[in-house]
């Protein structure tokens, strides 16, 4: 590429990074307040919704120099851009269905291979790390769920407050040597999520409001995982990378006594495996889509099941997350010394990112 086409592309670049810099922050924040309170959410940035937004993006690819900087703004933006398609909107403002869901994997397939020449699926694997990782593990996976574990969602007598919460934070993020301003929310109706304000500087975890079961102290681990990245590296995690951090941090619940020992239940174990084959089964599912469908005897509901119609591409990342999560601890154990953590993540991302950038 000629000098000039690089310092275009970099000019460009720098001016949609400084509005995000502006906007996105207090969006975030905004955002995350409205989710937590089941309010209407904000509308994103405009910028996000540019097309030349995402096309600065994919030149900056090219370029050595600029091409972390490009895969990050990619890993923002196509996900925007692909849902952003009037034939995606109109899907999802259907009652979700199984034949709906199929409908509007469809609309998102049509809309990524008009932008990027892939199925909507294969665009968010190639961009965070999950390409063709599940295809053939999950060409004879059966659709049936083990049965529900007990004790996992019942309280235990273990019972967590504000200042619990606020204590195993400072312990953990103290271990890691992580700093950064944390916000916890509170919520009756959402689902845990953890919101990025600032890389490496402010982030706000939505949690339950009651926390007396195992599987909401396990929620509260994961969000701390995910903090924990959000807090030691720079934007655009790979999705695979982001859930290895939270299943790493949440397998605390598994580990009996110690400092650590009020996190822990007996059902934890049984619900990691329980997860991982949910998540094989919906992966299986959600890779098939385009032909329609499941039969009425694999459907695992009534209705399909929030991860597929909110959040597609996941299934493989949580996959791959727990494989990470594995080799993470076998390189540095369960109680690594401070930094090492942020260390073995980086590598991980490193080697995903050498190939993200030539995946669209």
């Amino acid at each position: 590429m000629e000098a000039c086409d690089l310092l275009s592309v970099e000019t460009r670049l720098d001016r949609i990074e400084a509005e995000l810099a502006s906007e996105l922050p207090p969006h975030m924040r905004a955002f995350a307040r409205a989710y937590a309170r089941g309010e209407p959410l904000p509308p994103a940035p405009d910028v996000l919704y540019r097309r030349a937004t995402l096309a600065t993006a994919r030149a900056a690819l090219v370029h050595p120099i600029l091409a972390d900087r490009g895969l990050a703004l990619v890993r923002l933006v196509v996900p925007v851009a692909i849902e952003a398609d009037a034939a995606v909107i109109e899907a999802r403002a259907a009652q979700p269905t199984w034949y709906a869901l199929a409908a509007l994997a469809h609309a998102r397939n049509a809309a990524a291979t008009a932008l990027f020449g892939y199925s909507a699926i294969d665009v968010l694997h190639r961009l965070h790390g999950t390409a063709g990782a599940t295809v053939a593990d999950n060409a004879e996976v059966p659709l049936v769920l083990p049965p529900p574990i007990a004790g996992w969602s019942e309280p235990d007598g273990v019972v967590f407050d504000n200042a619990t919460i606020s204590h195993a934070w400072d312990a953990i993020h103290a271990r890691h040597g992580v700093t950064g301003a944390v916000r916890f929310e509170r919520t009756e109706r959402a689902r845990p999520r953890t919101f990025v304000v600032q890389p490496r500087g402010e982030v706000i975890v939505v949690l339950p409001a009651q926390i007396t079961t195992p599987a909401e102290r396990f929620a509260v681990l994961h969000e701390f995982g995910h903090v924990l990245a959000a807090l030691t590296m720079p934007a655009g995690i790979p999705r695979v990378v982001d859930e290895a951090a939270a299943a790493y941090v949440a397998r605390t619940i598994e580990r009996e006594g110690g400092a650590e020992g009020a996190w822990y239940s007996r059902a934890a174990g049984p619900a990691r495996v329980r997860r991982a084959t949910l998540a094989r089964v919906l992966d299986h599912i959600e890779q098939r889509l385009e032909h329609g469908p499941p039969a009425i005897a694999d459907r695992l509901a009534e209705r399909p099941p929030w991860a597929l119609w909110h959040d597609p591409g996941a299934q493989a990342a949580y996959i791959a997350a727990e494989a990470m999560a594995d080799a993470i601890e076998h390189a540095i154990g369960p109680a690594p010394v401070p930094g090492a953590f942020a260390a073995a993540l980086a590598a991980q991302r490193e080697q995903i990112d050498r190939l993200g950038v030539t995946a669209l």
